[in-house]
């Protein structure tokens, strides 16, 4: 691999001119092939970018006035319709356009951008392969029809389509990383995922995310060449703050590897800070949301809706906080012949913004005696079908892993009251310290701050505190560290849970060759070691903070404290 510098002096590494040139060119051009032609529209549009909603409602409904079926306006206004969160019209105003001018390949592409927003995947790829098949060459209908196919878990297909496009456009930096991704993803294919992530960081080694990438690959170790490359280019002016952010995240593994602790630490440290640069967390926001819920979720609630909800017993929701061990844990209940892994879903978010929320009002989760049986009832209905795009195989049970989900504990019980749902749980500071040294794409705010992650995580331990009180007996604990301990143990345990009964296959979850997207995927794809369970202690010098934050939950773990009312 080469390990030479980019040199930046305020210009941008012919890489990325690469890079954005090719999409941001080819974006170009669709809009320029069919451009807004009247002048009043093109400010509106204008407006739009800029946020100013209002002006531009104001002059789409005066052109409207004059011109009622001109689909310029139609696809202005569902634009508009999606960013105010009426997602329905949105969605029927992009179909509009499309209807009035199938030819019209920025229309399409739009009603399939808009398409993908709402979760819709068969739809969206739908429309993807009929601009495709317009445009074949076009390689921005190329990588949207590959990424689709990455969100669809086609990650041999996908993998194929990124492999030519790289063969195409060689020196695009974006691609290779997205051809290693979805190597990644199938199993089987490290050394070739390895082999691209390199040719990525050989074109732009200043590209932190790429770095990251290497890193995020739990098989995978530096060495001393890397880290030097690493260094040289923190020495470099910056090419953006999540880049230099992700290089401290790349050099906390490489220096991890190296049993360079302290040094780990420092960039873990240091990664985490210009992540929280621009970040607005308060934690007592989360504090004040447990106790909302806690209030809310009472036993008088659920006595009262006890039989409001829908009556399917097919989903399995997993949820606990990242790098806790969900993953693990619905790939063992995948290898089940019953059951399907769904992934992280997210369904219950979705149904919570664009259902709930509308008629408790804004203060989550206050509100929750407003809805009806028929609003729960249409609400499972809505969700099992979400859900129908990630049940490939058919199984009558299937998982949804969303770690989310466990601020939606309540809600998902007032929903599907005979669903299971299983908290997976990690020690506390091997699961603060795994996010911590995890630079997320969508980065929750835990992963920031040691002192933020200790109070979230004893959050989390006082809510679930609550629902064991509330609702016994219809929550799974799954321990990791007793997971790795006596897996066929824990595994029967789990299985009686859901109902099912035991089947081997489950204990050789990593014979499993299901495809799918996660920082876990090689851990999964291996057996069951403890080589993560104590790898805290690696740092522990430098935990004082979060062990404070952590208090008594530190202490009672695997159980709970009193916690106070």
């Amino acid at each position: 691999m080469a390990t030479g510098t980019t040199e930046r002096k305020g210009a941008v590494p012919d890489s990325t001119t690469q890079t954005e040139s090719l999409f941001a060119k080819a974006h170009e051009d669709l809009y320029a092939a069919w451009p807004v032609l009247d002048g009043r529209l093109q400010r509106a549009t204008e407006a739009l970018h800029e946020g100013k909603i209002e002006q531009a409602k104001r002059i789409v409904s005066k052109v409207l006035e004059r011109y009622p079926d001109e689909p310029d306006c139609f696809n202005l206004q569902a634009a508009i319709a999606h960013h105010e969160g009426r997602n329905d019209e949105a969605e029927s105003l992009a179909a509009r356009c499309v209807e009035q001018r199938p030819e019209n390949k920025a229309y399409r592409y739009n009603y399939a951008l808009l398409l993908l927003r709402l979760g819709k995947a068969d739809e969206t790829i739908g429309q993807a392969r009929i601009l495709l098949a317009a445009e074949p060459a076009n390689p921005l209908f190329r990588n949207f029809h590959a990424m689709l196919l990455c969100r669809k878990k086609q990650f041999a297909d996908a993998s194929e389509q990124y492999r030519q496009l790289t063969e195409d456009y060689p020196e695009c930096t974006e691609l290779w990383s997205m051809l290693a991704s979805t190597l990644r993803s199938i199993g089987g294919h490290t050394e070739d995922a390895v082999d691209a992530f390199r040719k990525a960081v050989e074109l732009a080694p200043w590209m932190g995310t790429v770095w990251w990438s290497l890193a995020s690959m739990k098989t995978f170790d530096f060495t001393a060449d890397d880290v030097a490359a690493m260094e040289r280019q923190l020495a470099l002016p910056p090419a953006s703050a999540q880049h230099r952010a992700d290089l401290h995240f790349a050099l906390g593994k490489a220096h991890g590897d190296l049993k360079n602790y302290e040094k780990s630490f420092q960039h873990y440290t240091r990664g985490n800070a210009i992540r929280r640069i621009d970040l607005r967390y308060d934690p007592d926001d989360t504090t004040d949301m447990v106790r909302r819920a806690k209030r809310v979720f009472s036993p008088e609630l659920f006595r009262e809706k006890a039989a409001a909800g829908h009556d399917s017993i097919q989903p399995i929701f997993v949820l606990g906080l990242q790098r806790a061990g969900s993953t693990l844990t619905e790939q063992i209940l995948g290898s089940h012949s019953q059951i399907e892994g769904g992934g992280e879903l997210q369904s219950i978010l979705r149904i919570v913004g664009d259902d709930v929320m509308p008629r408790t009002g804004p203060d989550y989760p206050n509100g929750m005696e407003k809805l009806t049986a028929p609003d729960l009832r249409a609400m499972g209905e809505k969700y099992l079908e979400l859900s129908k795009p990630h049940r490939a195989q058919g199984k009558p049970f299937f998982v949804d892993k969303c770690p989310f989900n466990l601020w939606h504990v309540g809600l998902i019980h007032l929903i599907f009251p005979n669903a299971k749902i299983v908290d997976v749980r990690r020690h506390p500071i091997g699961c603060s310290l795994a996010n911590f040294t995890m630079s997320f794409a969508h980065a929750p705010p835990l992963s920031y701050r040691l002192t933020d992650i200790g109070r979230f995580y004893r959050d989390y331990v006082r809510l679930m505190a609550h629902f064991d009180l509330v609702l016994p007996g219809k929550i799974h604990r799954v321990i990791y560290e007793e997971l790795v301990a006596d897996l066929e143990g824990q595994v029967r345990r789990l299985l009686d849970f859901v109902g099912q009964p035991f089947e081997p296959s489950c204990l050789e979850y990593y014979k499993n060759d299901r495809a799918f997207n996660s920082f876990s995927n090689e851990q999964v794809r291996r057996p069951i070691f403890d080589d993560a369970v104590d790898r805290w202690r690696n740092y522990e010098p430098w935990l004082g903070p979060l062990k404070e934050a952590l208090g008594p939950v530190l202490d009672a773990y695997p159980g709970v404290p009193d916690f106070e009312a």
